[in-house]
C-alpha cells in the first residue's frame, strides 16, 4: 500500500488556519478580479502529476472560492446596509423639507391675508357697488313715466321702450312688480343693452355712457338685479 507525503497536508492545515485568522481580520470590500494566494500558495502551483498535488490543487481552490464567497456576501451586507442609512436619510430630510414648507407657506399667507371685512363694511361695498338711482326726472315716481336717453330714443328700441315703460307704471301704481314682470324687465334690458353695445363705434362716447348707466339703474330699479 502507497503511503502519501504527510507535508502536503501540514501545509494545507496551515493554508486553512492562515485563512480563519484573515477572515477574523477582514475588512468589508468588493472582491477584485484575479487569483487569491491561499497560505502563501496560489491555486494551481502544486504539480498536478501526483495524487498529492492534484489534491493540494484541489482543496487550494475550494478555499479560495470559499474566501471570495464569504467575502463578496459581506461586501453586499455591507452595501445593503448603507443603502437602507441612506434611504432614512433620505426620508428624514424629506419629512423636514416638507414640514419647513408647509410651515412657511403658511407664515406667507397669514402675513399677506387682509382682516376680514366687518359686518358695516360689506354692507357698504353693497350699496357702492350697487348702481346709482333713477332720479325723479328719469322715472316718475307717481305715474312711472320714464325719460330716455338720445341715444335710447332710436327706433330700433321702440319695442323695449314700450315695453319698459308699461312695466314702469305698473310698477309706480302698485309699489313693486310681480316675479314674472321683474323677469320680463331685466330680459328687456339685457337685449337693449346689447343692442347698444353693437353700436359703441357710432355713439358718441359720453352718450354710450350715459345710456349705459342709465340701463344699469333701471334694471336695479326694476328687477333688483344688475346688467
Amino acid at each position: 500500500m502507497k503511503f502519501l507525503h504527510p507535508i502536503p497536508y501540514i501545509m494545507a492545515i496551515g493554508a486553512v488556519i492562515l485563512a480563519q485568522t484573515a477572515a477574523a481580520q477582514y475588512q468589508p470590500a468588493v472582491p477584485e478580479g484575479g487569483t487569491i494566494a491561499v497560505g502563501g500558495f496560489f491555486p494551481g502551483s502544486f504539480g498536478a502529476s501526483t495524487a498529492a498535488g492534484s489534491a493540494m490543487n484541489g482543496m487550494a481552490n475550494a478555499i479560495s472560492a470559499m474566501g471570495n464567497y464569504n467575502l463578496s456576501t459581506s461586501a453586499a451586507a455591507v452595501n445593503m446596509t448603507q443603502a437602507r442609512r441612506n434611504a432614512i436619510e433620505n426620508s428624514a430630510l424629506y419629512t423636514d423639507t416638507f414640514f419647513q414648507m408647509r410651515a412657511a407657506n403658511r407664515a406667507y399667507r397669514e402675513a399677506e391675508r387682509a382682516p376680514r371685512p366687518t359686518a358695516e363694511q360689506i354692507a357698504r361695498f353693497a350699496r357702492d357697488g350697487a348702481p346709482k338711482p333713477l332720479s325723479p326726472s328719469d322715472m316718475h315716481s307717481v305715474t312711472g313715466q320714464i325719460t330716455w336717453p338720445p341715444a335710447l330714443q332710436q327706433d330700433q328700441f321702440a319695442a323695449q321702450r314700450a315695453q319698459l315703460d308699461q312695466l314702469s307704471a305698473t310698477m309706480a301704481a302698485h309699489g313693486t312688480l310681480s316675479m314674472s314682470n321683474q323677469m320680463a324687465a331685466r330680459q328687456t334690458i339685457e337685449t337693449m343693452f346689447a343692442d347698444l353695445r353693437s353700436q359703441i363705434r357710432d355713439i358718441p362716447p359720453q352718450e354710450y355712457v350715459a345710456s349705459r348707466n342709465f340701463l344699469r339703474s333701471l334694471i336695479y330699479a326694476t328687477s333688483r338685479s344688475q346688467l
